[in-house]
């Protein structure tokens, strides 16, 4: 729920007074999500996380429709970002530069890891400088590390949903390499989405059809 720090109380059509107060969402986004949240907090509402809240959401169950998804989710952040990228410049809006320091960071270490792997491809065709020799691309012991701590992360999570899912301890062993497939789609669908969200052209409607949702027969 959106809450304004100028409103003390909490009226019955709150919900609905934030949408009017923007004007609602962009028509050529392709993620209308993250174009409302953008401006809603650019116009200093607050978007809060309520633990308590259950979902309930099908998602894609073939590779394809993963890759679909993930890549409307990066073109849609990267699309507000270059829309709303110049209005960060105001110390009214500074509450909005961590998350806009997250896109840039998470954009750089996308193609930092797609040019390691492109290196490290090249070694083997031709020769290349010492500077760029990269022996492997399975991480060292600051892999264990990351393994680790990622293991524990998703113990406690365990205990979280315990409350609400009963037997998923028995997926505990798979769950550390959720991180890994993660991160490689990540680095993937952002080095594709970039180009498609800075080369769009930004006045014609933004329209995408959903992947497979769980509904396969």
């Amino acid at each position: 729920m959106a809450t304004c720090s100028r409103c003390p109380a909490l009226s019955p059509d709150f919900a609905k007074a934030p949408l009017q107060q923007i004007g609602y969402w962009s028509l050529d986004m392709v993620t209308e999500d993250i174009d409302v949240s953008w401006l809603l907090q650019l116009n200093h509402w607050d978007i809060r996380y309520e633990p308590n809240a259950l979902c309930w959401i099908l998602m894609p169950e073939t590779i394809n429709g993963l890759w679909r998804q993930r890549l409307r989710w990066a073109q849609g952040g990267m699309e507000a970002l270059i829309r709303y990228g110049n209005d960060m410049f105001s110390w009214r809006k500074r509450r909005m530069w961590g998350v806009c320091l997250e896109y840039f960071v998470s954009i750089l270490w996308a193609y930092s890891m797609a040019l390691v792997a492109v290196i490290w491809v090249a070694r083997w065709i031709f020769p290349l400088p010492e500077i760029f020799q990269i022996p492997s691309l399975i991480p060292g012991w600051h892999g264990v590390v990351l393994g680790t701590t990622c293991l524990v992360q998703f113990a406690v999570s365990l205990v979280i949903d315990s409350r609400y899912e009963k037997g998923i301890g028995k997926v505990y062993y798979w769950m550390v390499w959720y991180p890994m497939a993660y991160w490689l789609l990540s680095v993937f669908t952002t080095v594709v989405a970039v180009p498609k969200a800075v080369f769009k052209k930004h006045e014609r409607r933004g329209r995408w059809e959903s992947p497979d949702r769980g509904l396969r027969p």
